[in-house]
Formats: C-alpha cells, structure tokens, sequence
C-alpha cells in the first residue's frame, strides 16, 4: 500500500453545522414574512427552478449510480464514534480513481485491473485532526455483476502489492474473501473485499504510531473487520442498476436539484452535483455529529448538493430550525449583514485560522427547505442566498 496521507488541495467550503440557541421546540410553528422576490438583489444567479430529467451521457449515469450506493455508505462515525473528524474537501463520488485515492492506493493501472468499474463512493474521517490520530476510508466501488467484482478485487490487490517491497500480506478474522496485505514497519493496513456486484476497499493508517514507530497488528486486524462488520451489510441493501440502463437514471429526486441553485463554473467540483438521503449528507459535512443531531431532530430526509446545500425539513418550523444551526455562530464566525430585503437570512464570515477556507456563507429557509450558500465575497453571497431563496419560492 501507499505510506502516504491524503492531502487537501483545494479550498475548503466549510460546511460545519452549529447548534444555535435553542432546540426544535422553540422554533416557532409561523412562517417568515412573505418577501417580494422583485426587491430581492440575486445578480445574475437564475431564480426559476431547473426540469432536471434523465442523464445526457453514460458518465452521468456512472456518477448517479455512485450518488445512489452513497446513501448505504457507513459514515466512519457509524463504525467506530472516534472517526468524527472529516475533511469535505475529499472527494466522495468518482469515477477517476486518481483523484479519489490516489494518495492511498496504487493507481497507475488501475484501468487495466478493473475494466469493468463503473463507480464509487468514498467514506473517510480521523480520530483527529491535522493527521494526529488514525484515518479511516472506505471506498465501495461498483461492477456489473459478483465476477467481475471479484476479479477487480483481486487484480487491485496485486497492483497495490507490488507498489513497496516490504508490503506483507495477511487474513483479516472473519473475512477469509478478502485480500489485504499491510507493511510490518509502519501501523497501515489495507483490504480488498467482494461483495456482490461491489469491492469495498478499505485503509487505515495511524500517524501516531508510525511517527512513534510503534505497530499493533491486531488493532489493525480489529479495526478493519470491525469496519467490514459494518459497512458489508449496510451496502448489501443497495440494488444496482443493470449496466445496460444506466442511461435510464433520473438526476433528481423529488424535485431537490431542480430547487438547488446551480454551480458557477468558477466553484471548486470535488464532487459531482447530487441529491442523496437526509442522513448521507454527513459524509460531505465537516461534522458529523452535530450534522447528526441536526438531521435527526428536524426530521431531514433529502440531502442536494450543487451550488448551494439544500435540505428538506420535516415541515416549516423545522426548516427554520435547520436555517438557524447553518448560520449560527461560534468563535470561528462572526455574524455579517443579511441580504438586502431579505432579513430572515442570516450571513456570517469565518475568522478561524483554516488556510484556504472560504470566508462568507449565508442560510435561508421557505416552506420546508433550508439553504446554506457560501463565497469568498459578502455582496455574492447575499445574492447566492437571495436567488436561492427566489428558487425555493418559485419551486413551490
């Protein structure tokens, strides 16, 4: 396996939900005054909702197949409550294994090993930040059928084997279909396991012990079958699409992307656009906690994601109540004016010492969905948010 850490190369949206004053029950049960959307200041952002249909090419398809097996993706936190330190800048959805895991897996061949991959999620945190403690990915990736899957598998085990000579392999308890190998000198182990039409790749790698030199095989062992007792029969429950109709899949889901403001083609793309379940959204968020505790109390159950974040709410106090932990405070924010005639938003800028960080983000909320935009500029976000809130009304 690769002895090197995954590595953040672009600007980081911080998507870390916060927990304002007070809970669901004192969120009131009225809707915010009505707004005219004609005093609204939007930009050039469009205000009227897209008709998002089938995909347009077999890409497309690949990637909403991928977007669908994340909703049966553990989250790290789901297989061991130490793993709540994320990074969203990692990529989730792919269909290059360059970018997804090229920092942790050999890929140079990758094409040639697995021909047939048609694409993956990703699923990564660590017990700490700033690579002090262990990182943790899973990467599930998809196949036409169980023998193609297990020929990938095993040819992805070959080609990530050969990459260090010292690479060892080893049987992990439990799990005698998979194949992992790890290197005696240094606390990183990785594993290949087929699974249906799916390959779960999964890693782990301890900054800690590698830089005290120190090495515990059986935590190792441990933590990956305590990670594959998990993660195996949660995606057991995801049915794939035949390859053969991948060109049949719908982009959206009840509406939730055509009401997502769309990207700017100057926006970062680590991921491609996508609607998921409520619950998803915590591999995309930089807290999975707090993400989880806002989902579960104000009833989320649909998750986009494209130029803003939108999230549907139980019902409208619900969503105001997601609107107000988007764009609470902390030490790390500070509050900023709201849009222009739009004074339910709430803006605020980031002050905290995370390089790359975008500075601006704004939430906003109508009917049931709450919104969270963001943007190096105080003006662009407030029209992001402003012409976000004019596609939730018009949506309607």
């Amino acid at each position: 396996m690769r002895a090197t850490k995954v590595v953040c190369v672009l600007a980081t949206t911080l998507l870390t939900t916060v927990v304002a004053c007070g809970g669901p029950d004192e969120v009131t049960a009225a809707a915010d005054a009505p707004v005219d959307l004609a005093t609204l200041d939007v930009g050039n952002y469009p205000t009227e909702p897209r008709q998002v249909g089938a995909v347009a090419n077999l890409d497309q398809g690949r990637f909403i197949e991928a977007e669908r097996l994340g909703d049966f993706v553990p989250t790290p936190a789901d297989i061991d409550p130490r793993f709540v330190h994320t990074n969203p800048s990692i990529a989730s959805v792919f269909l290059d294994a360059e970018a997804a895991l090229g920092k942790i897996m050999a890929v140079d061949r990758f094409a040639e090993a697995a021909p047939d991959f048609i694409g993956g999620f990703v699923s990564s945190a660590g017990t700490k930040p700033q690579n002090m403690g262990i990182d943790m990915v899973n990467a599930v990736m998809i196949f036409p059928d169980a023998q193609k899957a297990t020929a990938a598998a095993t040819a992805l085990e070959e080609l990530d084997f050969g990459y260090a000579p010292n690479n060892q392999r080893i049987e992990i308890p439990g799990y005698p279909g998979a194949i992992a190998h790890w290197q005696p000198d240094q606390q990183s182990i990785g594993s290949w396991f087929a699974t249906g039409h799916l390959v779960i790749y999964t890693w782990f790698y301890d900054y800690l012990k590698i830089y005290l030199e120190k090495v515990d095989q059986q935590a190792l062992l441990d933590l990956t079958r305590k990670s594959l007792d998990t993660i195996v029969g949660s995606v057991a429950k995801f049915t794939p699409t035949p390859s053969t109709e991948l060109m049949s899949l719908q982009r959206d889901r009840d509406g939730m992307l055509g009401r997502t403001a769309p990207r700017p083609r100057e926006d970062s793309w680590i991921n491609p656009p996508g609607v998921y379940a409520g619950r998803t959204a915590r591999h995309f968020l930089s807290d999975p906690e707090s993400s989880a505790k806002m989902i579960d109390e104000f009833g989320i159950d649909l998750y986009a994601n494209d130029g803003a974040e939108v999230y549907r709410a139980r019902d409208i106090a619900a969503a105001e109540g997601v609107r107000d932990e988007l764009g609470g405070l902390t030490r790390k924010f500070t509050a900023s004016a709201a849009p222009k005639n739009l004074p339910s938003a709430l803006c605020k800028e980031y002050i905290g010492r995370q390089k790359l960080a975008i500075r601006f983000y704004c939430s906003v909320s109508y009917d049931r969905y709450a919104a969270y935009v963001w943007s190096n500029q105080l003006l662009d976000a407030q029209q992001r948010v402003s012409a976000q809130y004019a596609l939730l009304v018009n949506a309607a």
